[in-house]
């Protein structure tokens, strides 16, 4: 072996061992090596709560455990190689890997461009708000128009200065409100002799009366603020610049720099699909939030599939459930648990009374769906569930002897109940999201049980003792 190829494989060897020494493995799920870091990241992002205080490292490491079985069997299960999986993660992935492959300072240089040059001419003077008296002439009027509309004018200024306000003058010429509405000047947006006037006087004045080329004027100085911060405009010039596809310049700009790091031979567009496919071992921030994204996504994904899904489809174990843990489900009061009837007739009720008459609760609905034409909501209004005193002012009254009663709909005249009051619980639907909620929980325990029979894990424990204690 020659010289330079044993010194290269001595130095693979020692790298090898100090990335192991300085990120040892803490755990195997399946095979699957999770390092230190790896954990100490979700330890220390996911463990806490509003009070500060946390898990324990140990407490926390059964719960890591058990996600990280789940994603292993999402894997086994091919979840990730499906178009779907596939598709939303790429698509967040790469608007999560922009701001690697955009060279953002090009963007911010870009934007201070633009904001240094508006502000070389507005921020010597800022902006003015004005508003303002203006009689119109058009260009080469007659003599005796441009006379009449300055001695308007002049007229107008001599009203002022005898305190008459600019809203009274602008009436008695019988000038519309919202030729009078203030608006926002600058320096360069206006006539000169109009910006001459609005700047040469002082918020609250008014200023002599002038002509332009659009006639003859008063000016009214409402407010002055001076141009703003960087910071204040740079959102708008952003937003601006990314209208005009800086973006892609910007994208453009990181890829040459990219391939000069990458030492030449590169397009830009060949060295930033190069960065692209070194962001997570280059960036641990960036490696560590699409693992968690990745697993998320599975985690999510095959919950969904073994647990939540199956919980709230799975009746015949819902009702098993219920059977077996009833005495876990308790009402705080009764319930009356049946239907309220509100008619526009006294026969329409009657009619609903016999449809409900023999059914069990759990069938009211679909009685009432089969037995009643689609207008009947004309007709009939039938409001079917479970009623703690208080919900429901007609029950309040019927089931329980309290109130006055509801107050009936527009168009119908007599109301009534049909049910029973209840003192607990008699079917799983009677508490259904306690009960679907339960079950879930139970799935969940059976399956996770199944899965650490499934799947072997192994934990150093030397290394978890080393979690946050290192340097």
């Amino acid at each position: 072996m020659k010289l330079k190829n044993i010194a290269a494989s001595l130095l693979l060897v020692s790298t090898t061992a100090l990335a192991q020494v300085s990120d040892p493995v803490l755990m195997r799920v399946n095979g699957k090596e999770v390092t230190r870091s790896e954990f100490e990241y979700a330890f220390n992002k996911n463990n806490t709560n509003l009070s500060g205080e946390g898990q324990t490292v140990e407490e926390y490491l059964p719960m890591y455990i058990d996600f990280k079985l789940k994603v292993v069997e999402a894997e086994a299960l091919g979840l990730d190689t499906l178009p779907s999986f596939r598709e939303e993660y790429e698509r967040d992935r790469n608007l999560m890997a922009e701001k690697y492959l955009v060279d953002t300072c090009y963007i911010n240089d870009e934007a201070y461009k633009i904001y240094a040059n508006d502000s070389a001419t507005i921020g010597r003077d800022g902006f003015v708000e004005v508003a303002h008296i203006v009689f119109l002439v058009k260009q080469k009027a007659p003599s005796a128009e441009v006379e009449q509309a300055k001695a308007k004018i002049d007229a107008a200024y001599a009203m002022l200065n005898d305190g008459k306000t600019f809203e009274e003058v602008a009436a008695y010429f019988e000038i519309p409100a919202q030729a009078l509405r203030s608006f926002e000047i600058v320096r360069g947006q206006v006539y000169p002799e109009f910006e001459q006037a609005a700047y040469s006087i002082t918020d609250g004045t008014y200023s002599a009366p002038f002509e332009s080329p659009a006639g003859f004027h008063i000016v009214k100085r409402i407010s002055s603020r001076p141009f703003g911060s960087f910071q204040e405009y740079k959102p708008a010039i952003i937003n601006m610049l990314e209208q005009q596809n800086i973006r892609e310049a910007a994208r453009m700009k990181r890829g040459r720099d990219l391939a000069k790091e990458f030492g030449g031979g590169l397009s830009p567009m060949e060295a930033l699909a190069r960065e692209d496919s070194l962001l997570e071992s280059k960036y641990p921030e960036f490696g560590n939030l699409m693992r968690e994204y990745y697993e998320g996504l599975l985690f999510f994904e095959v919950s969904t599939r073994e647990v939540w899904d199956n919980a709230a489809a799975d009746e015949a174990g819902l009702i098993k459930y219920f059977k077996k843990n009833k005495k876990n489900y308790k009402f705080d009061a009764p319930r009356f648990r049946g239907a309220v009837i509100q008619a526009n007739s006294p026969e329409n009720l009657v009619l609903i009374k016999e449809i409900l008459a023999g059914q069990d609760f759990e069938n009211y609905k679909s009685a009432i769906e089969a037995n009643l034409p689609k207008d009947s909501v004309r007709t009939v209004r039938v409001e079917v569930g479970i009623f703690a005193q208080g919900d429901n002012a007609f029950v309040d009254k019927a089931a329980f002897g309290q109130g006055e009663g509801g107050k009936l709909r527009r168009g119908f005249v007599v109301s009534d109940v049909v049910g029973k009051v209840i003192s607990a619980p008699e079917s799983y639907k009677d508490v259904k999201g306690m009960v679907t909620n339960d079950y879930q929980k139970y799935l969940e325990e059976k399956w996770v049980k199944s899965l650490r029979k499934k799947y072997k894990v192994k934990v150093d424990k030397t290394v978890l003792k080393t979690v946050n204690n290192h340097e």
